[in-house]
């Protein structure tokens, strides 16, 4: 009887051990727009963490981002440090309850003998020597983090200040053809004065620029893009305060398929700016 106690017991904190929130918790993101790789530090804590970095040839805290390209083979592979500025830091410190974030720009991890276009994804291998000075404990921590830096869908912007004619432009950089979908709220225009207030807010669907027309399925061939277009005087029509409008801010979200590679709800978003006046 009491070993099948002691084996009841062990089964209820067994779960309880392995649901144990980690004291560091990582994570990255990459920004397409900035082919920079941001590297998420989250201290769960209720005390402050301290990091300690490599230095030359001595122990510390490393990242080795390992760039690949289309086929997955290595390209390069680039240390770095867990640093807040330019400057090295032998320690970084992190709050109780907190993030900090450190970038690394993509040009600068890239070999001369390669150009970003070649980087499809990088693997952040993150080992992290860290202290809690207010116990004196010292622990060490390793993983490595996926990242795509190819974005299928790009969402870039241009403007024709003669006609005041905004222009979104979805290009599709990868080798298969890209179905997106339409809403009512793809793009949600915003009308800012000088002094940045916003006067007002509307939605519209993606509008083709050939002929105008709004489709449930804009259908994007493959290394090709599609132009949306939008004249200031239509998005701004019955507007009250037309005249103090200096600046259109575009939210833009692109929901969309990749059929042949039975790819479904992948996305796409970008905030643009274009000056009106």
């Amino acid at each position: 009887m009491k070993i099948k106690n002691l084996l009841l017991i062990i089964i209820v904190l067994l779960p309880m051990g392995l649901m144990a929130q980690p004291e560091i918790i990582l994570g990255a993101t990459y920004l397409p727009y900035e082919n920079t790789i941001l590297i998420h530090v989250v201290n769960s804590t209720d005390k402050s963490i301290r990091i300690r970095n490599s230095y030359g040839a001595s122990s510390g805290s490393l990242i080795q981002f390992s760039l690949m390209d289309k086929a997955g083979k290595r390209i390069s592979l680039y240390d770095a440090v867990f640093y807040e500025g330019i400057d090295y830091q032998r320690f970084v410190s992190i709050n109780p309850r907190s993030t900090k974030t450190f970038r690394f720009p993509l040009k600068y991890m890239c070999p001369s003998s390669h150009s970003l276009a070649d980087v499809y994804s990088v693997d952040a291998s993150c080992f992290i020597n860290y202290s809690i000075p207010e116990e004196e404990r010292f622990e060490f921590i390793h993983k490595v983090l996926p990242i795509k830096t190819k974005q299928d869908l790009m969402i870039h912007s241009m403007y024709d200040s003669h006609n005041q004619d905004m222009m979104i432009v979805l290009y599709n950089t990868s080798d298969y053809e890209i179905a997106v979908r339409n809403s009512g709220t793809a793009i949600k225009f915003g009308f800012l004065d000088q002094q940045g207030t916003r006067l007002a807010t509307r939605n519209y669907p993606f509008r083709l620029q050939e002929s105008g027309s709004v489709l449930n399925i804009i259908k994007v061939a493959p290394r090709s893009e599609v132009r949306l277009t939008y004249l200031f005087s239509y998005i701004s029509n019955g507007l009250a305060e037309q005249s103090r409008v200096t600046t259109i801010e575009a939210s833009c979200s692109a929901l969309y398929d990749i059929p042949s590679q039975n790819i479904t709800n992948k996305s796409s978003s970008r905030i643009v700016t274009f000056k009106i006046k």
